[in-house]
């Protein structure tokens, strides 16, 4: 199923322009119980806010036709006690390919029971749940500015997987943000994750934007080469399961776009063009709508155009924020923007291949 539905994005790989955004970032509220101190989204966390109700989020979701992913962010998602009635508006209105879930883990039933509802009535879609660890438990707690954050992320990630015995759509994900504040323990780290934890995918990224803790941004890239050659070479020898749609395949492109990020950071040089605004975009609790989240240009608040996503995605402002970040060749290494824009890039469809087939070649 999940084949047949993305066959229907192929012709972006050409055209790069769609008339909505098919991969979209949807932050569902500002509310958050940790501290991170590698955050770039804490300034504007626990404000007082008026965040989009369900009925708004089916009127915004019933502007568009089918999407390839929603991610759910904040901010905390699992903190709003409507938050399942917000993903399957997304679902009933667009049916997208993967309804990305991305949580802190840190209240574990509210998760479980929530993700389990999602399941259930989003048959037709797969799920992936993404958890942060960010270093053995104290080390995680350090960093998250929260005690115990740790055992409550783990309490989440098993309850998951126990879910994942009764809907095997569901994709467990842990992220490690790599920062000067974890970068001597990565691989200890990564080895933890994937030997004790166990979960389908393991992605590594890289801390991005005005974090908290300025520091956290005075990265080695030499720790992170370190770790992900152990995590490619683990990938080609099957030893992370991966995604259950299209599985080696998106291992190829983490490989390459994890590669790519750490160029950029290392060089700062431009590699790629960017698909944000084009095909991806982002929606903020309140209803602004915008290209990227690290850029502060806006297409307008759908509350203020009858919840017209593409009214505003096509409009003459619309035109001159793409413009505008085509010309600028943005050298950002933000890997949630930079994984559709290496995706759906013909250029880089060939090493895409290659890692593909590598994959496939060493795991027979």
């Amino acid at each position: 199923m999940a084949v047949i539905s993305s066959l229907r994005f192929a012709p972006y790989f050409l055209k790069r322009q769609a008339r909505y955004p098919i991969y979209l970032i949807f932050f569902v509220t500002s509310k958050c119980m940790g501290r991170c101190a590698h955050c770039f989204y804490w300034p504007s966390l626990n404000r007082e806010e008026n965040p989009l109700r369900p009925d708004e989020v089916d009127r915004i979701a019933s502007s568009m036709g089918r999407l390839l992913q929603v991610t759910f962010t904040g901010g905390e998602p699992f903190l709003r006690d409507d938050f399942s009635e917000v993903v399957k508006a997304f679902y009933h209105r667009n049916r997208p390919v993967n309804l990305a879930l991305a949580t802190s883990g840190f209240h574990p039933d509210r998760v479980a029971a929530g993700v389990e509802e999602v399941l259930r009535d989003c048959p037709q879609s797969q799920v992936t749940v993404g958890l942060p660890i960010e270093g053995d438990p104290e080390l995680n707690d350090r960093i998250r500015g929260v005690p115990g954050f740790f055992e409550r992320t783990r309490k989440t990630l098993f309850l998951l997987k126990e879910l994942k015995k009764r809907y095997p759509r569901l994709t467990v994900l842990v992220d490690l943000t790599a920062s000067a504040l974890n970068q001597d323990h990565l691989l200890k780290t990564y080895n933890l994750v994937r030997k004790e934890l166990r979960p389908d995918v393991i992605n590594l990224i890289l801390v991005r934007g005005q974090p908290r803790d300025p520091e956290s941004l005075q990265l080695d890239p030499a720790q992170v080469e370190r770790v992900l050659r152990v995590m490619e070479e683990d990938i080609r020898l099957g030893k992370v399961k991966g995604f259950r749609f299209f599985g080696g395949l998106l291992h190829a492109k983490d490989i390459l776009l994890r590669r790519m990020a750490l160029d950029i950071y290392r060089d700062g040089e431009h590699r790629l063009p960017c698909t944000a605004g084009a095909l991806a975009g982002v929606i903020q609790p309140e209803g602004e709508l915008l290209p990227c989240e690290l850029l502060k240009e806006s297409f307008g608040n759908l509350r203020d155009h009858d919840y017209n996503v593409p009214a505003l995605w096509n409009s003459e402002r619309g035109r001159e924020i793409r413009r505008r970040i085509s010309e600028t060749r943005c050298t950002c290494y933000h890997q949630c923007f930079l994984s559709p824009s290496l995706f759906f890039s013909p250029r880089l469809a060939p090493a895409l291949l290659r890692e593909w087939l590598r994959i496939r070649t060493r795991r027979v």
